[in-house]
């Protein structure tokens, strides 16, 4: 299980655009399950909240598509609007069972 992976860049600061962070999040989850020995097979449930509405999600489903492409085998998503009050305008946090 992951903890709250926000969507900075490699230098630690905050894109202002949602499409920015929603991209750096997504590579941060790849690695942190790969850092763990497995791959995104193995994310079984995401869970990501932010946007201060809900057009703000069609950049999440553009990055959702390109880690999880066969909607046969992604893992379950629990999506949450919420007012982040910081920098952020989006999160998530993942379980994965490896090996």
């Amino acid at each position: 299980m992951s903890g709250v992976i926000l969507g900075r860049d490699a230098a630690g600061k905050m894109p202002e655009k949602i499409e920015d962070q929603c991209a750096n999040m997504f590579g941060h989850m790849k690695a942190i399950v790969q850092a763990g020995g497995g791959t995104t097979d193995d994310i079984i449930k995401v869970t990501v909240c932010g946007w201060q509405d809900r057009t703000q999600r069609a950049p999440v489903n553009v990055e959702w598509l390109k880690m999880f492409p066969d909607e046969h085998s992604c893992p379950a998503r629990h999506a949450l609007q919420m007012d982040m009050k910081t920098a952020a305008l989006v999160q998530c946090d993942f379980t994965a069972v490896i090996g």
